[in-house]
């Protein structure tokens, strides 16, 4: 795997069998991560009071305490926490994932998979992430929370800032053709409704997901999620 390309970090492995965590630390070094092992969780308190980290490697059966419970009082925080454990009961696993876990793995333990898994890892939490969508209408664009760009018609831009004034609400079809500068017994709702199903398919075919634009059976649309206007 060509390290240049991928997501650096610190990474702490907390694992009581020596050859395992050196095997541990080795590879993820060789995969251009800054990885350190320590073997109980007393260590693991004292390399966190001196030392950041991006993700923690963690086994649950060491020898001074229950991994579960030390998460309780010392928890990964802001950082990634992968487990790695021999237990692999479904019920342990689900406790390993409420105590916080992004990934449990079962032992053995792929050293390959396990740096897969925390190069995606360090990825998706280095990625800023919003909830919310962005109408541009200087610009007329539309943008989405991974930052993915819409070019907007006039038109569209007026439809989307109809329904940004009232996120998550039904707007009727007589709202609609009022923010498109029509009277509604004028107007043909026929036309409105090309007009969305055409911005439903560009968004589909830019973004490679559905806009968040529901239809309201025989009253109007509604935007379903956060919307922001600048």
């Amino acid at each position: 795997m060509n390290s240049l390309t991928l997501p650096t970090g610190r990474v702490l492995v907390v694992e009581d069998e020596a050859p395992l965590r050196d095997a541990m630390v080795t590879f993820l070094k060789m995969e251009g991560l800054s990885a350190e092992g320590v073997g109980t969780l007393h260590a693991a308190n004292l390399w966190r009071a001196s030392n950041e980290m991006d993700l923690m490697i963690l086994d649950l059966g060491l020898p001074d305490g229950d991994a579960l419970r030390w998460l309780e009082v010392h928890p990964a925080g802001q950082a990634g926490l992968i487990i790695s454990s021999a237990r692999g009961h479904p019920q342990e696993r689900i406790a390993g994932m409420q105590a916080g876990a992004d990934a449990y793995l079962v032992k053995p333990v792929q050293l390959e998979e396990l740096s897969l898994l925390a190069h995606k890892l360090l990825k998706r939490l280095r990625t800023p992430t919003s909830t919310a969508w962005v109408l541009d209408e200087v610009n007329w664009t539309l943008t989405n929370p991974a930052g993915q760009l819409l070019k907007l018609t006039h038109s569209e831009t007026l439809v989307i800032h109809r329904l940004s004034q009232s996120p998550g609400k039904a707007i009727s079809k007589n709202d609609m053709a009022l923010a498109l500068g029509h009277q509604p017994a004028a107007y043909d709702m026929r036309r409105m409704e090309i007009l969305i199903r055409r911005l439903r398919k560009k968004a589909r075919d830019t973004l490679g997901d559905d806009l968040p634009l529901e239809t309201a059976h025989r009253y109007g649309y509604a935007f379903t999620a956060l919307l922001k206007t600048r």
